[in-house]
């Protein structure tokens, strides 16, 4: 089962995840964006959003779907939950479920600008996949 911590950083802040396949790394890592933004926040699934994106590689797909969960959020929509359906070629195709930002429901602890390419590293293990990734605050 996969894990993700938070780390700091100086003018950043970092997620270690940890996932026994590169779909559930991808989760874990929204996971830890969304506990970044609000970890006391208590959200209902009320709506699903698609994702989809495209990188070159796993790093730039990670980093890629991060920035589109935070856009989710950034337009209103407030995770609980997150699913892959599909990885692999150069895309990762999922799902966000969630309801609408509701600012007394769901206290922001951190502003999160983007997610960022700094320190990126992606790796395989002999126990499945590990990456840490860096955010802009």
């Amino acid at each position: 089962m996969g894990s993700y911590r938070l780390l700091e950083h100086t003018a950043d802040m970092g997620i270690e995840v940890i996932g026994e396949s590169l779909g559930e790394l991808f989760v874990q890592a929204g996971r830890g964006l969304r506990e970044m933004i609000s970890t006391d926040a208590e959200v209902e699934i009320r709506e699903k959003r698609s994702i989809e994106v495209t990188g070159q590689d796993e790093g730039e797909l990670l980093v890629n779907w991060l920035n589109e969960i935070l856009f989710v959020f950034e337009t209103g929509f407030f995770p609980a939950s997150f699913t892959v359906s599909e990885i692999g070629r150069g895309k990762v195709r999922g799902i966000v479920e969630g309801e609408p930002f509701n600012r007394e429901r769901h206290p922001i602890e951190r502003e999160v600008k983007a997610v960022t390419y700094h320190q990126l590293n992606v790796e395989k293990t002999a126990q499945g996949w590990r990456v840490t990734v860096f955010v802009d605050l």
